[in-house]
């Protein structure tokens, strides 16, 4: 498992006191509330101490780039956070923890393969499912109660509709 997830991307300057404005790809901007230190490299090696965070514009004030023109050499990065300083509820997980994870027909039981990616769709997440075969089956499979049956690191139960 990844220890820093990627958190968003650090836009334009708003107002002149080192203010930038915040692309979160969390869930929703809420998410990032308390934590202290932002990464500007996947392998927390350079932090950024957070000063101000508004989740309800979002945007965020780091120690060190407190005026305009600090802050704007920071436009455009994008920026992790640490999962450690993060606590999740029972049972959720971060999308990057399925990527890898066996997917079963659970009418069958039988291994379909192993999720390769997970979109953020319009409506809905979907899971890229591959079984691993050069050339062989892929499925794109909505997250949505009636396609996904459970959700687990040792594996996710799918119901497949005929056909597919």
């Amino acid at each position: 498992m990844k220890r820093f997830l990627e958190a968003g991307r650090l836009c334009s300057p708003r107002g002149v006191k080192g203010e930038l404005r915040f692309e979160c790809w969390c869930d929703s901007p809420e998410f990032l509330e308390g934590v202290k230190h932002l990464y500007l490299d996947r392998n927390g090696e350079k932090p950024l101490k957070v000063k101000l965070y508004r989740p309800s514009i979002p945007s965020i004030v780091f120690e060190g780039y407190e005026d305009k023109n600090s802050a704007s050499a920071l436009t455009s990065r994008t920026v992790w956070f640490d999962r450690e300083e993060l606590e999740l509820e029972e049972g959720v997980l971060f999308n990057d923890d399925l990527i890898g994870v066996p997917v079963f027909d659970d009418e069958t039981n039988e291994k379909i393969g192993f999720i390769t990616e997970v979109i953020d769709g319009a409506r809905h997440y979907i899971y890229n499912v591959s079984d691993g075969v050069e050339g062989g089956r892929r499925y794109s499979i909505p997250v949505v109660d009636e396609f996904v049956k459970s959700v687990s690191v040792e594996g996710v139960r799918v119901s497949l509709i005929e056909g597919l």
